[in-house]
């Protein structure tokens, strides 16, 4: 009897677990939430159903968010179509121990002058194609169902902030220098489109077109810190050295953009898909999947450590709630609230029982299949005995 009925207490609390996971509440220090969700136009980008609601919901911990309808403190459209700009910069394999004053300058002083998430969480697996494919779409991985980190033919069949920007005329860069990026935007997706092999030259690209044109959507890769991890293993002397050069390359793209003027006007979304050990990387442990993420720009507070969990799949959620563009697209997305300047936690709407059950809730599953493995165990080994 109790060898059957461990097992379906088992299947019950697991259950009772994600029923509770499904009530919305707020948690003071771990606020994600989307901002209004506007419909797509008639004509929608590939795969979006036109006006289709978001209606997933973004796990924090063991507590569940919903997306709500609360408007961002964005600028109005008059404003966002004449200034806003907001620049993407992915550090491939970046681990953020690898960050210091010492070692990457540039970051750190957007590090001190914004907000700082220093353990974002790299989908798993932690590697280059699907961490970048969930930044650029706004959907988890298993969303996208782009497993594969090989160079592939065509395109992600699903729309990407490219997709977004082009149907609403705002002009767009992609910059990377790894090939197998180009899978996520297609020749004629973005106004310039450059894939190079060399972290030098990709800045000199993007440098280029940010100072000739009127670039609103930037996305800029840079490959190097990766390809030293692989070759020379994570935080070794080769490895640091790749970081200091992408972060030298970096503060040239925002000398020219201050040349502009256009700096103070530029939301930067820096981060990274993965981070590694050793010489490799891909595991689900904090050495390959906790990345950097910074924030910096109008509307974001200095100096603020973020403790929202956060996912690359609100890069995209983030990019376009600031350029107010339609955000229906990146429905596994959340625009970290916690971040901006006028954000003040309030513990009012706390529901203390559901946080009392739900913070007993994440790890008792655990518990039950610990039990009803050495419950079983142990009935196997009495019967062994007897007989």
């Amino acid at each position: 009897m109790t060898r059957h009925s461990l097992p379906l207490l088992m299947v019950l609390f697991v259950a009772s677990c994600c029923e509770q996971n499904s009530v919305p509440c707020t948690l003071p220090h771990q606020l994600a939430t989307a901002a209004s969700i506007d419909a797509l136009p008639d004509e929608s980008p590939r795969g979006v159903e036109p006006n289709s609601p978001v209606t997933s919901s973004t796990i924090v911990g063991s507590m569940a968010f919903v997306p709500s309808t609360q408007k961002l403190d964005v600028p109005t459209s008059a404003q966002t179509n004449a200034t806003s700009r907001v620049m993407i910069v992915s550090f491939d394999g970046l681990r953020p121990d690898a960050i210091s004053e010492a070692s990457a300058p540039t970051l750190w002083s957007l590090i001190e002058s914004g907000s700082y998430q220093p353990a974002a969480l790299a989908e798993i697996p932690a590697v280059t194609l699907p961490n970048h494919s969930s930044m650029l779409t706004g959907l988890a991985i298993l969303s996208h169902g782009v497993f594969i980190n090989v160079t592939a033919p065509g395109r992600i069949e699903h729309p990407t902030v490219f997709d977004v920007s082009r149907e609403h005329s705002v002009s767009s860069g992609f910059f990377v220098n790894k090939g197998k990026l180009g899978y996520l935007c297609a020749d004629g997706d973005a106004d310039f489109r450059r894939i190079k092999g060399d972290v030098d030259v990709i800045a000199d690209e993007c440098a280029v077109a940010i100072r000739d044109n009127d670039l609103r959507l930037v996305f800029l890769h840079f490959g190097e810190p990766d390809g030293a991890g692989h070759a020379h293993g994570w935080l070794s002397d080769p490895y640091m050295a790749q970081v200091t050069r992408a972060d030298a390359a970096l503060r040239r793209i925002l000398d020219v953009m201050d040349d502009r003027g256009i700096r103070e006007e530029t939301l930067l979304i820096i981060t990274a898909d993965h981070g590694g050990h050793d010489k490799t990387h891909g595991f689900p442990i904090p050495d390959d999947q906790h990345v950097p993420f910074i924030l910096n720009g109008p509307g974001i507070a200095e100096g603020r450590r973020l403790t929202t969990e956060i996912h690359p799949m609100d890069v995209a959620a983030i990019a376009l709630a600031y350029l107010e563009l339609p955000m229906t697209i990146a429905r596994d997305g959340r625009v970290i609230v916690e971040a901006q300047i006028d954000f003040s936690p309030t513990v009012d709407d706390i529901d203390e029982p559901a946080l009392l059950f739900t913070s007993i809730c994440g790890p008792m599953p655990w518990f039950f299949m610990t039990a009803t493995l050495v419950g079983t165990l142990g009935l196997r080994r009495k019967f062994v005995v007897r007989r």
